[in-house]
């Protein structure tokens, strides 16, 4: 049984979790209704994802991360370092191209700008897929459920 702090953090990444889940299907939601050539609806979808990661990012994540490598040198031969590593660093760039994406769209009405951003909109969900992918890993590793 957790007690503590330590239920806390259970708590909080269990939390950000499911919110990472949401984003998750959001990013599949928007991918349908860019298929759909819905773009000012995909548009806002990604905006609302790309909010709800940052907001789990700084509220949770960050502080989890720091706990996890803690101070001193960093341990590159340990699999599950490196894995969080290649996480994080996976998210931060999906969230700063993400914030830049829909930041430079700014819920125009005129898509041609961002058509042509396609290889970067591309890139961004990728590297997001492979970020949650890592980070529901993690969260399974941490929780002794894999």
């Amino acid at each position: 049984m957790l007690l503590g702090e330590s239920m806390v953090s259970y708590i909080e990444s269990t939390i950000s979790l499911g919110i990472q889940i949401i984003v998750l299907g959001l990013l599949v939601g928007a991918f349908f209704l860019k298929t759909q050539k819905k773009y000012r609806q995909h548009g806002i979808v990604m905006l609302s994802a790309v909010i709800l990661h940052i907001i789990s990012t700084l509220a949770v994540m960050v502080r989890s991360f720091a706990a996890f490598i803690g101070p001193g040198p960093v341990d590159l031969s340990n699999v599950l370092v490196m894995v969080t590593l290649i996480h994080v660093s996976a998210g931060l760039l999906a969230a700063l191209l993400g914030v830049w994406l829909v930041g430079s769209w700014h819920l125009k009405i005129d898509m041609q700008n961002c058509f042509r951003k396609k290889r970067v909109m591309d890139a961004t969900l990728v590297l997001w897929f492979m970020a949650i992918v890592l980070g529901i890993f993690l969260y399974l590793v941490i929780i002794g459920a894999v």
